[in-house]
């Protein structure tokens, strides 16, 4: 139902007379090359909020979490929504050729005649005639009066006798010690399984799939026992009817059982569908960088496509199914399973082995494209069997933390590494590092802070050290001659873009569509599009890395007392202006990235995390962002959010008649470069969160939920309440509403706060690149932490609290990531043909998207005061493993 756009040549296949109205639309655009015709127990999951946490990312896309005990069937629209701007569409010949394992054509040769030698699975059309059918698929079965469940249930058998064929070629070629490549003997099994319930670690799972490649026998007790969605390999989804409405009611249940599957089976790096509506075959393909749907073929007059399909995915290795060969399942058939994790050593023996035992962070999305961070608590162990490493000693515990980046960026470790490199060669250049211009500022007496930091790189001490790390290879490109399909499932609204393969273009404005810029083609690979205010990024390749961190942090909002939170900021200010001086900013300043570790003496040490942001300042070539929002939004600074420097506004001026008047100022199209400023006004934003919030005091509660101070989205609105309190300072009820312990602490803390907009408002915008121009307001920051001191009896104390169901704040975007809709873009709507060989079928609307539940990224204070269900995530072992 996707129609390509004009302008390239059809397929090599013709079409056959009598072809429903829909298959007319198969052909892709013209004037472009036809394709080549082709012939322990599971981990626990912890909650959010726990003591022992390790830095939250900052992911790809905005996340689309799935809202809080919602199940996978009431999220099918909205999945299709979010995930429609990550498709990409091709022929079937394109997707066979580019994404399915290969076949070599003596296999599929020794297939069909195999099964031409059983008349129940497959003969010849007319007596004499050489063309082939499927014996159960000789009409459409639509017309056979069947059921659906009778009318398809022959597709396991044709599987089944197909996989009987592989494994005798595996066997022989086995047998004969041959060093040629042969197909390896399948374990997998087409099991037809329409009524059977699937079950998940992760929460919401309450549907069933038609049929499936199944990893290993059934073992069904039959009385109602569900099917474990990580022995799924590749999910079916049949319906008999063509309309619009079954049509997208089937994609979305194979879109949402995948998306349920790769949510929760770790090892999964991509995987595929296959959907069957009447006669009609569609491929298709999930990953973490892109998805993609081929044109349907028909299944009575092409079953030699569909056969050497079947092939493909019966004959395949895991790793080319999408298991990732670094992680497997521990113990492997138990019904809940954990997960161990390989880090591959330079030499035989050398590898590394991590069992997991416990989740800290994961998130239920709604897409599948992007970061999808894991983070696990695990203990070292031999080998992928889960052999302890000695005998009677109990391992210690460690981090993995399991992420997918951009192919070309810096690993998280080599940017930690860049930094320590650039500190080192700034503490020890030739030039004395108390000179530099951002400390101009600096009594001698005030520099004890930074002193402590540069002897004997104590700073390193300061960072989340990773200790080993691997990086895997690059996930599979977006074909040739695909083209963008905003109507897969849905209706949208969509402009698509064409852009180089690793450059990603940023635009806000409204879309108005027309005929000609409904659909267009994608000559590199490359796609972006335009949704009701929505950024959708490109399709680079990713790569998977994990990170194996040795120590188990505790963040900043989560320490007893106030005044460890404020130890830990006030190394936290010391440490990012060292990295300023050296050159660096670290841009996702935040609750899940100022981490602290209790030390032998009691007190609490920074642990700075998450730097696969940061960057070098000023870059070369560095230039404003508007739309390139980087950072979590409770703690991203005011001229981030609103994409406008703090500058003071002119007075007008009387003017004679004829005089010229002062144009607008552009310089909010032109945004604002990330600077040393933000992230420390992210430090103060963190300082005000958990002295409004965290201390338990309900009335700074009620006021910053009542004025939306802290929320999960970006607000635009340079008059909003939140930012105001940084533009005019605190309103008479926000004093009167803060803990009253806290009296000797926010006064000054509101006076920082004025003396970030008055730093705001000097500095020019040509002059953010100027590092001397951050000299005071680096002043400003260690001078009153160290006032401070004269009045921690008053507020140190204080303690933090435990707020009821409550995660902490989630991130968005980085720079090349999609800035996300931010607050008040609506979604528009605008028509579209769908068409895909079948009928052509009007489409639905868009239905809005689910909005943010509590929790979901609303952090502590959305938990506190919002009822709401309990999340199915981490907060809650007991919800994820819930499922129908």
């Amino acid at each position: 139902m996707e129609k390509p756009p004009s302008g390239t040549a059809s397929p090599t296949a013709t079409t056959p007379p009598g072809t429903p109205p829909m298959d007319k639309m198969e052909k892709p655009p013209s004037g472009t090359a036809s394709p080549a015709a082709t012939t322990p127990p599971r981990t626990p999951r912890s909650k959010a909020h726990s003591a022992f946490v390790v830095p939250n990312e900052t992911p790809r896309r905005a996340r689309d979490p799935a809202p809080a005990g919602v199940e996978q069937t009431q999220l099918r629209e909205d999945i299709a929504t979010a995930m429609t701007q990550e498709f990409v569409y091709c022929t079937s010949e394109v997707f066979i050729e580019h994404y399915l394992p290969k076949v070599g054509d003596d296999l599929k040769d020794k297939v069909i005649t195999s099964l031409k030698g059983h008349p129940a699975h497959l003969k010849k059309s007319t007596p004499t005639g050489s063309k082939l059918v499927f014996t159960e698929f000789q009409e459409k079965p639509s017309t056979t009066g069947r059921s659906e469940a009778v009318a398809y249930r022959h597709i396991s058998l044709i599987g089944e006798a197909i996989k009987t064929v592989v494994n005798k070629e595996a066997r022989s070629i086995a047998s004969k010690k041959s060093e040629l490549a042969g197909p390896l003997p399948s374990r997998l099994h087409v099991y037809d399984c329409p009524n059977r319930w699937l079950s998940s670690p992760v929460a919401g799972c309450n549907f069933k799939i038609d049929a499936c490649i199944l990893d290993g026998a059934d073992y069904s007790d039959g009385n109602g026992d569900k099917l474990e969605s990580h022995r799924v390999i590749v999910p079916f989804e049949f319906k008999l009817s063509t309309n619009e409405s079954e049509v997208k009611q089937n994609r979305r249940q194979l879109l949402a059982a995948c998306n349920q599957i790769m949510n929760g089976d770790v090892r999964r790096d991509f995987m595929y569908g296959i959907t069957i509506e009447d006669d009609r075959v569609s491929l298709w393909y999930f990953s973490r960088n892109h998805s993609a749907k081929a044109s349907s073929f028909s299944l009575i007059k092409h079953p030699e496509r569909f056969i050497g399909v079947m092939i493909s995915l019966l004959s395949a290795s895991d790793e080319n199914l999408g298991f990732n060969p670094n992680i497997v399942l521990y113990p492997k058939k138990y019904h809940d399973p954990g997960y161990i994790y390989r880090f591959p050593g330079d030499s035989a023996g050398s590898s590394r082995f991590f069992m997991t035992t416990g989740i800290v962070e994961e998130c239920r999305s709604k897409r599948l494209s992007g970061r999808t961070t894991r983070v696990w608590k695990a203990v070292e162990v031999a080998n992928f069997e889960g052999k302890a490493l000695a005998d009677n000693v109990t391992p210690k515990e460690i981090i993995i933390k399991d992420v997918w980046i951009d192919g070309p960026a810096d690993t998280e470790k080599q940017i930690q590494d860049k930094i320590f490199t650039s500190i080192d060669d700034f503490v020890g250049g030739p030039q004395p590092w108390r000179d530099h211009p951002c400390l101009a500022k600096f009594p001698p007496s005030r520099l004890d802070d930074l002193e402590t930091l540069t002897t004997n790189k104590k700073y390193q001490e300061r960072f989340l050290r990773i200790r080993e790390h691997f990086e895997g290879p690059l996930s599979k490109s977006v074909a040739k001659d695909t083209w963008a399909s905003p109507s897969i499932f849905i209706e949208a609204p969509v402009e698509a873009v064409s852009m180089s393969p690793l450059k990603t273009q940023r635009n806000q404005s409204k879309y108005q569509s027309t005929p000609a810029s409904r659909v267009a083609p994608v000559p590199k690979s490359a796609l972006q599009f335009k949704m009701g205010g929505k950024i959708h990024t490109e399709f680079a390749q990713k790569k998977r890395c994990f990170f194996y961190f040795d120590e188990v942090c505790t963040r900043v909002s989560h320490v007893p007392t106030f005044g460890d939170a404020v130890d830990t900021l006030r190394q936290a200010s010391a440490v990012l202006i060292l990295m300023f001086c050296a050159g660096w900013i670290h841009r996702d300043i935040s609750t899940g990235n100022v981490l602290a570790m209790k030390e032998s003496d009691g007190k609490w040490c920074l642990k700075l995390a998450d730097l696969e942001y940061a960057k070098e300042f000023p870059s070369h070539g560095q230039k404003a962002r508007g739309n390139w929002k980087t950072g979590t939004p409770y703690f991203m600074a005011t001229e981030l959010q609103c994409g406008l420097y703090l500058q003071l506004e002119q007075a007008a001026e009387d003017k004679a008649p004829g005089s010229k008047t002062r144009a607008e100022a552009a310089a909010g199209e032109d945004g604002v470069v990330h600077n040393l400023q933000h992230d420390l006004e992210s430090l103060w934003w963190i300082g005000f969160y958990i002295g409004a919030v965290k201390v338990g005091h309900q009335a700074s509660v009620v006021w910053c939920t009542e004025k939306e101070v802290f929320q999960p989205v970006i607000e635009k609105d340079s008059n909003a309440p939140r930012h105001r309190i940084i533009r005019k300072g605190f309103p008479q009820k926000l004093d009167a509403a803060l803990h009253p312990g806290l009296t000797e602490f926010m006064d000054p803390w509101k006076t920082l706060g004025n003396n970030l907009l008055a730093q705001y408002q000097k500095r020019s915008p040509d002059k953010v690149t100027d590092k001397g121009t951050y000299a005071q307001i680096a002043w400003h920051f260690l001078n009153f932490f160290a006032f401070l001191e004269d009045s921690r009896n008053a507020w140190g104390p204080i303690q933090l609290v435990e707020l009821p169901g409550s995660d902490e704040p989630k991130k968005r975007g980085r720079e090349e990531d999609g800035a996300g809709q931010a607050k008040g873009v609506k979604r528009g709507s605008n028509p579209q043909e769908d068409t895909d060989d079948g009928p052509s079928v009007k489409r639905p609307r868009v239905a809005t998207p689910t909005p943010l539940q509590a929790n979901e990224e609303g952090g502590d204070l959305f938990g506190i005061l919002k009822a709401r269900p309990t999340r199915g995530g981490p907060s809650s072992t007991k919800s994820r493993r819930s499922g129908k």
